[in-house]
């Protein structure tokens, strides 16, 4: 019987998986801040006033509100008792818009308190976000 100097090893190699997985990585965190977060919120649908193609969240101030009333800024959930004060150190960081994008189903309720809400904290002119009926090709 012929002895030989090595032993056979049958194990995985996992540094190939283990410089995917760092690749990845590094990719999720690089895309992970410029993901931007929404509520689920259908609003209403109109074809006038000013056609929005995307807001600046450094400029403006949007505050989400589903169809169950549940306030949002950014994906991240809010009180309505809270809205004043973050709308205050907002409106002081130089965020010059306040805008609500309600869902259609929205008791009217919530969004003239949240619109009360941003009031107090410095937002005298908030915008009404809606859907817009027109198709992408017609807008100018």
């Amino acid at each position: 019987m012929i002895r030989t100097r090595y032993k056979q090893f049958s194990g995985i190699n996992v540094t190939n998986l283990v410089d995917v997985t760092l690749v990845l990585l590094v990719i999720f965190m690089l895309t992970s801040p410029v993901m931007q977060r929404s509520a689920d919120v259908t609003p209403p649908s109109s074809d006038e006033g000013r056609i929005l193609s995307s807001l600046d969240p450094g400029e403006s101030l949007v505050v989400e509100i589903d169809a169950y009333g549940n306030i949002a800024i950014s994906g991240e959930q809010v009180l309505l008792e809270d809205l004043s004060d973050i709308a205050e150190a907002a409106h002081n960081s130089g965020r010059s818009e306040a805008f609500v994008r309600a869902d259609r189903d929205v008791r009217y309720e919530v969004v003239a308190n949240a619109l009360t809400e941003l009031g107090s904290g410095g937002y005298l002119s908030v915008g009404l976000i809606q859907e817009s009926r027109l198709e992408p090709d017609e807008i100018h």
